[in-house]
């Protein structure tokens, strides 16, 4: 039997061009999920504050998981036909109701104190917006939501490879994680996206249907996500090699890069599920 599709997704590099952050070529994939009435989860770096301008230029509706997964935001009046709020320590704040997955920021920069004596590297609290907005590209007013962060800690490395592998180590050694993404390397808290997207599907398999998971991203901070997901799809990079995901039974590659190939691959996806169905309604 033909399952229910619930869709996750990278967005920098992914949904949206590296380059201008643009989703453009992305949206007639984003108008089929839509019109299918399939809930599409953003997963992302991203900060809630940032996400909530996005949602509205996306037209996106759905939960968001936020700061690599370390925050879940789930909209105060969300309905959809497969979802349940699932157990859990919430609390509502700006329309949302969130749930923190990880340690707070506050915890993780204290952590790190010891450790800015010995590496050199940038975090987002050592930097001004003016310095942000140089290093992304970003607009202004976008560089102020993306330092409104509650649960991670991005840093710009300028050391050695030599020198970050021990970072990483004592790090670690603080209950700690270390993502690579696509800009910046992000310290967590015991959180990732894999789990957070574990957390809302037991939101929708509530219903008692068969569910299908697709995950889209881009680059190693995306494994999480893509390792646990039911069909993986591995969007190609501008800038960086696709990251490795060796033994998944149901893995794609796009051929475009960014929104284009995030485009090509959901609509192909879409496709063949729609087929399904219609072999299934016709048996």
């Amino acid at each position: 039997m033909t399952r229910d599709i619930i869709l996750f997704t990278d967005l920098d590099g992914t949904l949206l061009d590296h380059h201008n952050y643009s989703f453009a070529p992305a949206k007639e994939a984003i108008a089929a999920l839509k019109q299918a009435g399939i809930a599409w989860i953003l997963n992302s770096s991203k900060t809630l504050a940032e996400l909530c301008e996005l949602r509205a230029e996306l037209g996106q509706v759905d939960p968001v998981i936020v700061e690599n997964g370390a925050g879940i935001a789930i909209p105060c009046n969300y309905r959809h036909r497969l979802w349940q709020l699932p157990d859990g320590d919430l609390h509502e704040q700006d329309g949302f109701l969130l749930k923190k997955t990880g340690r707070s920021r506050d915890e993780i920069l204290q952590l790190l104190q010891p450790l800015k004596a010995h590496y050199r590297y940038t975090g987002f609290a050592d930097m001004t917006t003016a310095t942000l907005c140089e290093l992304t590209g970003l607009p202004v007013g976008g560089a102020v939501k993306a330092m409104q962060r509650h649960f991670s800690e991005p840093i710009l490395w300028q050391d050695s490879e030599q020198a970050y592998d021990a970072f990483v180590c004592q790090v670690e050694a603080c209950g700690l994680s270390v993502l690579r993404g696509g800009r910046f390397i992000h310290i967590m808290g015991g959180a990732d996206k894999g789990r957070a997207m574990q957390w809302l599907l037991a939101g929708y398999s509530h219903a008692g249907v068969g569910l299908m998971s697709v995950a889209l991203g881009d680059s190693h901070n995306d494994l999480a996500m893509l390792e646990r997901a039911d069909i993986a799809v591995i969007v190609r990079s501008p800038v960086h090699a696709p990251p490795q995901l060796p033994d998944h039974p149901h893995l794609m590659l796009t051929e475009a890069t960014g929104p284009a190939g995030w485009n090509r691959a959901v609509l192909e996806i879409l496709n063949k599920y729609t087929r399904d169905r219609a072999g299934e309604n016709n048996e």
